[in-house]
C-alpha cells in the first residue's frame, strides 16, 4: 500500500467510524441509565476520542479492528438502516454482512454446525432473511441445520468442557412444542438461584439472583426492559433474604439488611423514556 493509498484508507475509516458512533449513540444511547449515568453514551463518546487518536497515529490496523468490533453488533441484529445512513453521511459504501455470507456459505458446504459461533451466524442470517423477506431453498437449509444442532445440544453439552445447558421454557404453539435452551460457557456455578417477577403491565421483568463459584459469591437485583437490562443492586455473598418486588409499573421495592454492604445501589433506572424508581427497605 502506497502512502497515498494508506492516507485514503485512514480518512475513509475515520469518517465511517465517526458516523458509526453517531449512529450507535442515536439508537442506543439512553438504553440503560442508572442514577443519571449513561454508560452506553459515555462509551461511544470515548470511542470517538480513540478514533481520532488512532487516525493521528496513522494506525490503520487499529481503526480496522475498531470498525469490525462496532459493526458486529449491528450485523448480529441484522440492522438494515445502517449502510444507507453511512452512505448518506460519508458517501462511502459499507457491507456489514459480507463476512457473514461467507461464513454461512461454508457452513452449508459442511452441512453441519460445528461451534457456538457458527450457530450464532446461522441465527443472524435467518434474522437477516426474515427482515428482507427472503424465503427459499437456502432458508430451508439453514432451518434444517438449526434443527439438527438443537437435537444434539442435550447430548453434547454435558461432554463439552466448560459448557452446560438448561431448558428455561417449553411453550406449545399451533401444536408444535417450542423449546428455549440457554447455553452457558465457563465453569458451571456451584450455586445459582434466580427469581423473576413481571411488572403489572407485563412490559418489564425484575430478577433476583444468587450466584457463587468456588471463590466468589454475590446476590444482585436486575431490571430487564424490552431492549436492555442490568443490575441496580448488588452485594457480596449468598443473601436469600434479599427480595425485590413491583410496587406498581414504575416503582420497585428492594428488601435487604443494613449489614449487607452494597457494591451497587441505584435509586432510579430508565431505558429511554421509561423511568423506574427504586425504593429500599433495610431491616
Amino acid at each position: 500500500m502506497t502512502p497515498e493509498q494508506k492516507q485514503s484508507e485512514l480518512e475513509r475509516h475515520r469518517a465511517v467510524l465517526l458516523a458509526t458512533l453517531d449512529y450507535l449513540e442515536q439508537h442506543l444511547g439512553g438504553s440503560f441509565v442508572c442514577d443519571q449515568y449513561d454508560p452506553v453514551t459515555e462509551y461511544y463518546r470515548q470511542q470517538k476520542i480513540q478514533t481520532e487518536k488512532y487516525f493521528k497515529q496513522r494506525r490503520l490496523d487499529r481503526l480496522q479492528l475498531q470498525l469490525a468490533s462496532l459493526s458486529k453488533g449491528l450485523q448480529n441484529r441484522a440492522d438494515l438502516t445502517f449502510a444507507p445512513y453511512i452512505k448518506e453521511k460519508t458517501g462511502y459504501d459499507i457491507d456489514i454482512f459480507e463476512d457473514l455470507r461467507k461464513s454461512v456459505a461454508a457452513i452449508i458446504e459442511q452441512n453441519e454446525i460445528r461451534s457456538q459461533k457458527k450457530l450464532n451466524d446461522i441465527g443472524t442470517m435467518l434474522h437477516y432473511f426474515h427482515d428482507t423477506s427472503v424465503n427459499g431453498e437456502e432458508v430451508e437449509k439453514l432451518k434444517a441445520l438449526l434443527t439438527n444442532y438443537s437435537k444434539q445440544t442435550n447430548e453434547i453439552s454435558g461432554k463439552r468442557k466448560g459448557e452446560y445447558s438448561k431448558v428455561i421454557s417449553r411453550v406449545e404453539k399451533d401444536g408444535i412444542e417450542e423449546v428455549t435452551v440457554r447455553i452457558s460457557t465457563g465453569p458451571k456455578p456451584k450455586h445459582f438461584e434466580e427469581q423473576e417477577a413481571t411488572s403489572p403491565d407485563g412490559k418489564r421483568k425484575l430478577r433476583v439472583a444468587q450466584w457463587s463459584d468456588d471463590k466468589h459469591a454475590s446476590t444482585y437485583v436486575s431490571v430487564h426492559f424490552p431492549t436492555a437490562s442490568g443490575a441496580v443492586y448488588g452485594t457480596s455473598g449468598i443473601r436469600p433474604d434479599v427480595k425485590a418486588r413491583w410496587k406498581n409499573n414504575y416503582t420497585i421495592i428492594i428488601e435487604t439488611k443494613k449489614e449487607y454492604e452494597a457494591n451497587t445501589q441505584n435509586k432510579q433506572v430508565r431505558s429511554f423514556d421509561d423511568v423506574i424508581a427504586i425504593e429500599y427497605i433495610e431491616r
